[in-house]
């Protein structure tokens, strides 16, 4: 899937230039916060979906950076440097046993460190995004609903695949939170839904 979306991006900055059409079906509000990076990215359960965050966000050569066990550590220490500080940190949703038993973490480490991340992100004044990019496969098993729960009940917005959210679960957080919510068809459609937010490539 990463390979997919790398040869679709670069079709797309060949030429210096994104055009980016708003894909179909994409549920996305008219007033939304602009985001700035540069951007940290992370897993809360070390699924691949933060590689795929990545992926898109560097091909609409938005500075970001992916680390799979990212630390409040990590945060402050580029918050020393204007030109390395982290405007935005993205929180992808859902688990891979493997992924965590490779890093050697279990959904409760994976929680709490989601928690310490967003209460040092808010202390250095970074916006919180909550993507669920890797859709149904990531709604599967309670390790997923943990990692679904805790990252949606702190973001500052989401953007969810529709198949994830048919009995309105990330509806009824962005409400309970009110907070904005982008709905995509595809993971794909995240490319679109990242240019609008950072103003680039549309």
């Amino acid at each position: 899937m990463v390979a997919l979306i790398g040869v679709i991006l670069l079709a797309g900055v060949a030429s210096g230039e994104v055009t980016i059409p708003k894909p179909a079906g994409i549920e996305i509000p008219a007033k939304l916060p602009q985001l700035k990076g540069p951007v940290a990215i992370t897993t809360i359960g070390q699924a691949p979906g933060a590689s795929w965050v990545n992926v898109l966000l560097k091909g609409l050569k938005i500075p970001s950076t992916m680390e799979d066990m990212l630390s409040p550590n990590d945060l402050v220490a580029a918050s020393k440097n204007p030109s390395t500080a982290f405007k935005t940190l993205v929180l992808t949703m859902g688990t891979s046993g493997k992924g965590m038993g490779g890093a050697g973490v279990d959904i409760d480490a994976e929680i709490a460190r989601c928690n310490a991340l967003v209460t040092q992100a808010k202390k250095l004044g970074i916006f919180v995004v909550g993507a669920q990019i890797e859709g149904a496969a990531r709604r599967t098993d309670q390790g997923d609903e943990r990692s679904n729960k805790v990252v949606s009940s702190q973001s500052d917005l989401l953007i969810v695949r529709k198949e994830v959210d048919g009995d309105a679960f990330f509806t009824n957080a962005a409400k309970q939170r009110n907070i904005p919510i982008i709905r995509t068809v595809e993971s794909l459609d995240f490319k679109y839904a990242f240019a609008v937010l950072f103003n680039s490539g549309k």
